[in-house]
């Protein structure tokens, strides 16, 4: 069976998109409901910062499933819950302690499933292309959102650079900043962490 459109089809046709606003919208523009996210850096820069502040704010639209593989349940992340008040979003974010692969996907085809799934990280579940490509097509209305490692300030690995290919948001974090690369517009840079940032430390200096 053909899967061509026409023009005016394709014209007509809507697409859901969540109407970010503030430095969010500076970042990501106005993104597709299901977008897809690869995030990348070396430790300690900020990736789990920003990604629990990411968490947060996507809980405005959605449910939000936060697979913590590579550290687990423990009171780093807990200090990190603290840091940005999630108790704020309670019951709208929900955290799977090293759930593997199968599990995640049981967890996602449960009724009522979160809208967004952040894997943290990529090379602790050894996600591969091809289970990433089985997640968005079994699921084509969630957002997946993935963290991976770095190596010469690309994502580290075969598997994660051709997850990149297929994201639509690219997201570099270095020293507390993200920088993105989105193709729903934005693309400006995101202090994650003022106190942390040099970035933040030379706007704290001008003001």
């Amino acid at each position: 069976m053909s899967r061509s459109i026409g023009i005016t089809d394709f014209l007509s046709r809507q697409f859901i998109t969540h109407a970010f606003d503030g430095p969010w919208a500076a970042t990501f523009g106005e993104p597709e409901r299901n977008m897809k996210v690869i995030i990348w850096g070396d430790p300690g820069q900020g990736k789990t910062e920003f990604c629990i502040q990411l968490a947060k704010y996507m809980a405005r639209f959605t449910k939000v499933y936060y697979n913590s593989f590579e550290q687990g349940v423990c009171k780093t992340l807990q200090d990190a819950l603290k840091r940005n008040n999630m108790q704020e979003v309670a019951g709208r974010v929900i955290f799977g302690d090293q759930e593997t692969f199968p599990e995640m996907m049981q967890r996602l085809s449960n009724k009522n499933s979160p809208g967004v799934c952040i894997i943290d990280s990529r090379d602790y579940i050894n996600l591969t292309t091809e289970q990433f490509k089985k997640l968005i097509d079994r699921f084509p209305r969630k957002c997946f959102i993935v963290v991976c490692w770095e190596s010469a300030s690309k994502p580290r690995g075969e598997y994660a650079k051709q997850i990149a290919y297929m994201c639509d948001v690219k997201i570099h974090v270095r020293d507390f900043v993200a920088y993105p690369r989105s193709r729903f517009g934005g693309n400006q840079k995101f202090v994650i962490w003022e106190r942390k940032s040099s970035v933040g430390q030379q706007l704290a200096l001008i003001q």
